[in-house]
């Protein structure tokens, strides 16, 4: 399978504004990618729409969860950490076959039994680059955990995955970055400027995927 990518450009936005999209839409795979700031971001995120009394669920491939800043974040806004954590679920999955276990098996069965239409996803792929697991094997699995995806937004479930750019070797298993993003519906792009500051881009792309 190859990737062609036919255009791409990068418009500045806000975290304000990807925020707001988020919220606002309905059955979306939104990729937010780049530097490490991206986690924080996305914490952000998910404490905003908890405070607006929804729940959300996490999946966490890279370590990356941080309850702390949830903690501070529900006392700096005078909320009750108990009750805000509890309406925050979390799942840590350390190989990517636990990932799609996660993904494939529980994750949307688990949305339901919550009421909730919300999952973050920190790093799917990063364990999907371990060399002990073949390539083929490693796209294999990603298509599988995609196809879920897909059910998942049928159901009016947004998905934000959060994942840090990464340029691995081999080079095929870059592959597999190329083929998430194609297949994600809105794309963010977190890079630092020239003042080592995150800068924040949605990119307006299209790809094709030929098999």
């Amino acid at each position: 399978m190859a990737i062609q990518s036919l255009s791409h450009s990068l418009v500045p936005v806000s975290s304000d504004a990807l925020y707001r999209s988020f919220t606002t839409s309905s059955g979306k795979v939104y990729l937010l990618y780049g530097e490490s700031a991206i986690f924080r971001l996305s914490l952000m995120m998910a404490a905003h729409i908890v405070r607006g009394g929804s729940k959300v669920a996490f999946i966490d491939g890279c370590n990356r969860f941080n309850v702390h800043f949830l903690a501070r974040y529900a006392r700096r806004h005078k909320i009750d950490t108990h009750d805000f954590l509890q309406r925050i679920y979390i799942s840590r999955s350390f190989t990517c076959y636990q990932i799609e276990a996660s993904m494939n098996n529980r994750l949307p069965i688990f949305l339901q039994q919550i009421d909730s239409k919300t999952a973050l996803i920190f790093g799917l792929l990063d364990t999907f680059y371990d060399e002990q697991v073949k390539f083929d094997e490693a796209g294999q699995i990603l298509q599988r955990v995609l196809s879920t995806l897909t059910r998942m937004k049928d159901q009016g479930i947004n998905i934000l995955l959060a994942c840090k750019e990464w340029n691995v070797i081999p080079k095929e298993r870059n592959r597999l970055f190329a083929i998430l993003r194609a297949n994600s519906d809105r794309i963010f792009h977190l890079i630092l400027n020239e003042e080592q500051k995150p800068k924040l881009f949605l990119e307006d792309k299209r790809a094709l995927i030929k098999g």
